[in-house]
């Protein structure tokens, strides 16, 4: 049975991100990073990490989905679309206020848009807004 909690080490947050050949971070970004999450979700099978989903933000009204990631040999058994649901949740019972408004946007791994728009996220650039940016960059 897949549970969730919000508690992840270094070697399992690299791990998960090794598997969808992502970067590797280092201790002081773990640690600096991942407590300051404002929502954090961790599946796990039998105490194994599967899956986390993590959000950053303003903590008013800007809120930025990251580390959407969920285990090749689980995907398509729908914890992403748990863990997406937790966070939308948590957004509208606790990030804000009756009558308030906040942004919560994403930069979606390529050809996972259509995962993402299920849950009323849109596509950039549109009529309205242009498109997301991104920049790496390594200090030497």
């Amino acid at each position: 049975m897949i549970t969730f909690d919000k508690s992840i080490s270094l070697e399992e947050y690299n791990g998960l991100r090794r598997l969808v050949d992502w970067y590797e971070v280092s201790e002081r970004q773990f640690i600096t990073s991942i407590p300051k999450s404002i929502f954090i979700t961790v599946g796990r099978d039998d105490g194994k990490v599967i899956s986390m989903a993590r959000a950053v933000g303003d903590g008013g009204y800007h809120l930025l989905v990251v580390d959407v990631i969920v285990h090749p040999d689980y995907q398509g058994q729908g914890i992403g679309r748990q863990m997406i649901t937790q966070l939308i949740d948590f957004v509208h019972n606790d990030y804000i206020e009756p009558g308030e408004t906040t942004m919560v946007s994403l930069l979606s791994a390529k050809d996972k848009e259509p995962f993402y728009e299920k849950f009323g996220f849109f596509r950039r650039p549109n009529d309205e807004r242009g498109s997301g940016m991104s920049m790496f960059y390594t200090q030497k």
